[in-house]
């Protein structure tokens, strides 16, 4: 994938990610917490959740510039 398409993966990550929030009315990451604690229940719309956030801290960690270690 190019630089571009992560682009857009990430903005369309990041508007259902900001839905959720909203309707949950907790950030991306008090979910995962509580979810991982047993505290959500495992409905499709937490597994979806959940699977946006990994999918979205993984495209940002491919995004960052790569930093090369010289001898």
């Amino acid at each position: 994938m190019d630089i571009k398409t992560h682009q857009l993966d990430l903005e369309e990550l990041q508007k259902r990610l900001s839905a959720w929030e909203k309707q949950y009315g907790m950030t991306s990451a008090e979910c995962e917490q509580q979810y991982f604690n047993g505290l959500l229940g495992d409905s499709q719309e937490m597994i979806r959740w959940i699977h946006d956030y990994h999918s979205y801290k993984i495209l940002l960690k491919d995004m960052k510039p790569q930093k090369t270690v010289s001898a």
